[in-house]
Order: structure tokens, then C-alpha cells, then sequence
């Protein structure tokens, strides 16, 4: 295209004078909501005692801080626009006479074609004898036609030259707006990191460039770079806690111990931190709440949806009712102080892993417990009624007179964990019977557990602390999870078998490690007995278990007449039973204690 081809007058300036006024206007809104809220903070500060007035206050600096920016870069959007609204309109009024001239001088250079053609037709029709005189009159005329003709052209080229600054001129506002407006507050720092992080080939160094951007920037980034959460997730938990280290060093910390930088991570991507091994655990929970919060809105959006178009559907209503339970339960997460804490929440990829007791602001625990509950456990269990999988681990808690944590524990699909997406799974027996005697599931999710292990002792590590005794329980199934990850390189103190399922052919137990074996006669022991599960590597078989084998009320009631039906009615409620707080099974909980305070250092 040639440059008299190209229209540096484009545009509409009136236009851009309007989105400029707008800008304006929207300066003048967000200096009201920013005012409104600091009064908010200011009636929290001193009238709202309570922790949740504190995270208000917390998040609503955060948002304070975030208008500010924002506004600033509406009020340069808007002198930005403006100056270039009327660059824009001084061009098109300049390209509007050079097209005037242009066309005037077009004008004049065909008349004087026309001109000379009809003196060279008169000249080819009179005859030149004896017309000399006539002759050189016509050449005169001839030659000022062409030196009007020879002026035309100059003055079109003027033309072309002053049209050609013009695009130049055009080109160069483009570009002087359009710097300007990515070099706002709001846009500078996400560009910066966005360009960086494309050249980034290490998560450490995509890590590194995570410091310093807003919010906004950070939700920016990751939602044009999908990729940098996969490269962030293959950093060690020990390259992640010294990072996550390096973003309070030196700098402020709120009340609930984050800096800015940390905050605003949570804030952005709590969808990363939430489960990225290696941050702290009190920081995990933090943003594994944001996540909830979001997750509540998500399931109330389906909930009212359902109730909008009422159907004679079991399964909407089905769903309607699991979503009820859900939001109960994440309730207690968003919460302030919160009275559920996930540790691990990654609801699509069926993660969750709560923790009970209190995190150490400084230092770590005496005592973490690892809860793995067994076959079929789901994610619905967390938050069905009752204590359920908790129940266990609350009792130890309540009575191992140390200061100690659990994290129950279902990171991804257990045996026979269900059929479909969640929330509508459905328990499949025949899967879980398979999957739970299967040596390669249990090392898969051998090493899923042994990377929680990993990113817990590198997040939960503490300089001013020994580290904790690490106690692994597993239930059934569980059992063979927590043993596999031994294989996949993790440690604990003590494992504590309740009905353990089994242990892979090549596991062999740790010498730094106490194993206890504590069962009822129950199905499972049954079915063991015939080597069918894990080929009499069983826990109550291995040399390394110390067994602790009772008896319940229910065998005790049992006799050896009974009905075949009570007999294995009283087997299967053995084998849960075990993992209990109920009444009947204190002395196990008693002796659990007893062995674990056995090997604690004195």
C-alpha cells in the first residue's frame, strides 16, 4: 500500500473525547467506593471486635490499595485519551485541506491536458504555410501549459510529502498512546512479569518473578499463562518454602502473619498456594478458604438453578442435596477463625485433606498425626453427618497430652471411591475390592501421599523447633497406602495399622520406624486369612508389626451357634469399629496412646 493509500486521519476524535470523559466519570466512582470503604475500615478498626473484623480489615487494605492503582491509571487513561483525541483531530484537519488541495490541483492539471490536446488537434488542422507568426504564438501558449503542468506535479508531490508526514505523525501518537496506556500502574507491572515469565525455563524463576506484582497483576498473569502453574507445581517443597520465606523477609506482616506479597497470592491464585507443597500450612488454609468461598457460590448458582425449574428428577434432587451439604461444610472453612481447615482443596481433581488442632503460629506441633481412611473413602464422607473420619483422630488429640495435628487425608480417588464426576459418584464395591488389593494403585498412591510428606515437613519446618513425631494411621486400605509410601521415600516416627489391608510385596519396614498392628476379628481378617489379600503380607502377619488383637462386645455376644447372618454382621461391624471413639473401643484408643508415648523421646 502506498502511503497516499493510508488514512492517518482515522478515527473519530469526538469519540475518544467521550471515552476520555468517561474515564473521568469512572475516576470520579472509585474515589467514592475507595472513600466508602476506608470508612468501613475506620468503624471495623474500632467498633468490630471480633477475628473477623481483623480479616476485614486485612483483605479491605488489600482492595484499598488495589483501588488506588486502579484510579490511577484511569485518571492517565483518561489525559492519555484526551491528548490523543485531539492529535487525532488536528490530523484529519490537516489531511482534510491537503485532500482539498489535492483535488484542486487534479482539477487544474486535466484542464490544462485538455488544453494542450485541443492546441495540437488545431495545429495538425491549419495549414503552417505563411503562419510563422501564428506558429510561434502557439508555441508560447504550448510551453506555459506545460510549465503549469510541470507546477501541478510539484505541487502534488508537496502534497504526497506533507500527506506521508501526517502518517508518520499519526504513527508516532499511535504509539505514545498505546505505550501510555500499557505502562499504567494497572498494566505495567502484569506486561513486565508476563513478558518474563515467558522467557522463564526454571520454576525457580518463574517463582522469583511472582514478587512484587498486585492482585491484579497475579490473576492477569496466570489466566494468560495457564502453563505457569504446571511449571510452579514441579518446584521441590523445599525451593517453595524458601521462596515463600523470601516474601516476608525484611517487610511487614499482617495480623495473620502474611506480607503483602504473600497476600496478594492468596488472594489472586489461591487455587495454587492452597496446594502448592511447601507453603506453610496456616497459609494453605488461608487460600484454601478464598477457594471454598468461591466454590459456595458456584454450588448455590446450581442449587437456585434447580430450585427455578423443579422436576420430578431423583437425581436433581440428589444433587440439590449434596450441594446443601457441601456449602455446610465449606462454611466452616470460610469462617473466621475457621472451623474447618483444608489443608488440601482441589475439588475437580477430587483432592481433600483436612487438618484438625492448631498450627503453631511459630515453631511446629509436638506431634503430627497422618490419618488415611480406607477403601471407598469419598469426599462427601468429610462433611456427612457425625464425626466420621475425624472421629479417631479427635480422640488422640484430646488425650495424648502433647501439642499435636492431624490431617485426614484423601488426596485423589481411593479403591473403588465411585463411578462418574463428583458430587454424584457412586461407591463401587467390586472396583474397590480390586483396586484395594491392587500392588500398583497402592504405589501410586503411595507416592501421591509420600509428596504430602515431603511438602508438609518442608512447609511445616520451623528453626526454632525440632521437627515433629510423625505418626501415619491407616485404616484398612489406608494401611497399604501409608506403607507404599515408604517406598515412594516417606518417613514416620510410628505407623499404627487399624484393620490394615496389607503391604506390597517389596516393602520392608524401616528400622528408625515402630510399626503396631490393632484389629477385631473382622471381614477383612477373614478374607486375609486365605491369602487373597496381598499374599499373607498382611500387617498382623509381618514381622515388623507388634499385633494388639481385641475383642468386642459384639464377638463377645456372638456365639459359635449363632446365626451364620449375625456372625458376619458382627465381622463387618469389626472392622469399622476400629477407627472409632466409640464406648467400646477406649482400650484401643488407650493403647494407640501407649505405644506412641512408648517411643517418644523422654
Amino acid at each position: 500500500m502506498s502511503v497516499d493509500e493510508l488514512d492517518p486521519g482515522k478515527g473519530d476524535p469526538a469519540e475518544i473525547s467521550r471515552l476520555s470523559r468517561r474515564r473521568r466519570e469512572k475516576h470520579d466512582d472509585l474515589s467514592l467506593g475507595r472513600h466508602r470503604l476506608e470508612r468501613c475500615l475506620g468503624w471495623a478498626a474500632t467498633e468490630w471486635r471480633a477475628e473477623a473484623g481483623r480479616a476485614f480489615g486485612d483483605t479491605g487494605e488489600v482492595l484499598v490499595g488495589e483501588l488506588a492503582t486502579l484510579m490511577d491509571a484511569v485518571e492517565q487513561h483518561g489525559v492519555l485519551l484526551e491528548a490523543y483525541g485531539a492529535e487525532v483531530g488536528d490530523i484529519a484537519a490537516v489531511q482534510r485541506l491537503l485532500e482539498l488541495r489535492r483535488g484542486e490541483v487534479d482539477v487544474a492539471l486535466r484542464r490544462g491536458a485538455e488544453s494542450l490536446l485541443v492546441l495540437e488537434a488545431e495545429e495538425a488542422m491549419v495549414p503552417s504555410v505563411g503562419l510563422g507568426l501564428g506558429l510561434g504564438l502557439r508555441d508560447a501558449e504550448r510551453e506555459a501549459l506545460r510549465r503549469e503542468e510541470q507546477a501541478g506535479h510539484d505541487e502534488l508531490a508537496r502534497i504526497g510529502r506533507q500527506w506521508a508526514e501526517l502518517v508518520e505523525r499519526r504513527d508516532a501518537a499511535d504509539s505514545v498512546c498505546i505505550a501510555g496506556l500499557y505502562e499504567a500502574p494497572a498494566t505495567s507491572g502484569f506486561l513486565s512479569a508476563s513478558a518474563d515469565v515467558r522467557e522463564a525455563t526454571t520454576p525457580e524463576q518463574a517463582l522469583r518473578l511472582l514478587d512484587g506484582l498486585s492482585t491484579v497483576d497475579l490473576a492477569l498473569l496466570f489466566a494468560e499463562l495457564p502453563l505457569l502453574a504446571t511449571l510452579i507445581a514441579e518446584a521441590s517443597p523445599e525451593v517453595v518454602r524458601e521462596w515463600w520465606d523470601s516474601l516476608a523477609r525484611l517487610r511487614p506482616v499482617s495480623g495473620d502473619g502474611l506480607s503483602a506479597a504473600q497476600q496478594a497470592l492468596v488472594l489472586a491464585v489461591p487455587w495454587l498456594i492452597g496446594n502448592l507443597d511447601g507453603v506453610p500450612p496456616r497459609a494453605r488454609i488461608r487460600a484454601n478458604a478464598v477457594t471454598a468461598a468461591e466454590q459456595m457460590v458456584e454450588n448455590q448458582r446450581v442449587i437456585d438453578d434447580i430450585a427455578r425449574h423443579p422436576l420430578d428428577d431423583p437425581q436433581a434432587r440428589e444433587l440439590m442435596a449434596e450441594l446443601e451439604r457441601e456449602n455446610a461444610y465449606l462454611r466452616g472453612a470460610t469462617a473466621v477463625p475457621p472451623t474447618v481447615q483444608l489443608y488440601t482443596y482441589d475439588r475437580a481433581a477430587d483432592r481433600i485433606v483436612e487438618m484438625l488442632g492448631e498450627w503453631p503460629v511459630a515453631g511446629a506441633p509436638e506431634r503430627i498425626y497422618t490419618y488415611v481412611p480406607g477403601t471407598s473413602a469419598q469426599m462427601g464422607d468429610f462433611w456427612a453427618d457425625g464425626t466420621g473420619l475425624r472421629a479417631f483422630s479427635r480422640r488422640l488429640m484430646a488425650d495424648d497430652e502433647v501439642d499435636s495435628v492431624a490431617f485426614i487425608y484423601k488426596d485423589g480417588r481411593f479403591p473403588g471411591g465411585g463411578e462418574g464426576e463428583f458430587p454424584l459418584e457412586k461407591k463401587n464395591i467390586l472396583a474397590a475390592l480390586a483396586q484395594a488389593n491392587s500392588s500398583a494403585f497402592a504405589r501410586e498412591s503411595g507416592e501421591r501421599l509420600a509428596a504430602f510428606r515431603a511438602g508438609l515437613d518442608a512447609g511445616g519446618a520451623a528453626i526454632d523447633s525440632p521437627p515433629p513425631r510423625s505418626v501415619g494411621i491407616g485404616h484398612s486400605w489406608g494401611a497399604a497406602n501409608i506403607l507404599a509410601s515408604e517406598l515412594a521415600g516417606a518417613k514416620f516416627d510410628h505407623v499404627v495399622s487399624l484393620a490394615g489391608a496389607g503391604a506390597v510385596q517389596e516393602w520392608a519396614g524401616s528400622p528408625d520406624t515402630e510399626y503396631d498392628s490393632f484389629r477385631y476379628d473382622d471381614a477383612l481378617g477373614v478374607v486375609q486369612a486365605t491369602g487373597v489379600v496381598y499374599r499373607h503380607h498382611n500387617p498382623q502377619y509381618l514381622a515388623e508389626f507388634e499385633r494388639h488383637v481385641y475383642e468386642s462386645d459384639a464377638d463377645r455376644a456372638t456365639k459359635w451357634n449363632s446365626p451364620l447372618f449375625l456372625r458376619v454382621a458382627t465381622l463387618l461391624v469389626n472392622h469399622g469399629l476400629i477407627a472409632s471413639d466409640s464406648r467400646q473401643n477406649q482400650q484401643v484408643i488407650r493403647d494407640v496412646l501407649k505405644e506412641l508415648r512408648s517411643v517418644d523421646p523422654q
